[in-house]
């Protein structure tokens, strides 16, 4: 491998670790529970359906306790939220797109807000290649729409739930 391969990925290392060192107690701890939260969710996408995952997520916000969990994250607007979610994600490269849309399917649905994930498909450059994002009330959360404009969509939580 070239030398300039291995600056860059030593340079994004290095900017990880500083993104993190500079992150408060609070949010060190919130993402504790974004990567447990991620590790089960990447469990459960490997043993059931990406459906069956939603509804148990969808099912399980309504529940009054099982609303605060992560700690502290009804302190958060989502936009503050949705960079420590990339952050717990990462440990996913599988299927970081999805396990990162369930994530925030969770959180804006334990806050009451409708929200769905949303999976779609393109071909390009002869492969096939598939992401998930997720929407709600306010829009696209965590992605540009440039990013999704070329997927045609093919299911959502919300079509899948009959919500």
């Amino acid at each position: 491998m070239s030398a300039i391969y291995f600056r860059g990925l030593l340079g994004k290392l290095v900017t990880r670790i500083a993104r993190l060192r500079g992150l408060p107690l609070r949010d060190w701890v919130v993402l504790a529970q974004l990567i447990a939260f991620c590790g089960v969710t990447s469990v459960a996408l490997r043993a059931t359906s990406c459906q069956r995952v939603s509804q148990m997520i969808i099912s399980g916000s309504r529940l009054r306790w099982l609303r605060r969990v992560p700690f502290f994250h009804l302190g958060y607007a989502i936009e503050n939220l949705s960079p420590l979610v990339e952050m717990a994600s990462s440990i996913c490269p599988r299927n970081r797109c999805l396990v990162r849309s369930m994530m925030l399917l969770w959180l804006l649905r334990a806050r009451g807000e409708s929200a769905e994930v949303v999976l779609g498909v393109r071909k390009r450059a002869g492969s096939f290649e598939a992401h998930a994002w997720t929407v709600s009330e306010q829009g696209l959360i965590g992605e540009k729409p440039e990013a999704i404009a070329e997927f045609a969509v093919i299911t959502s939580s919300v079509k899948q739930a009959q919500l």
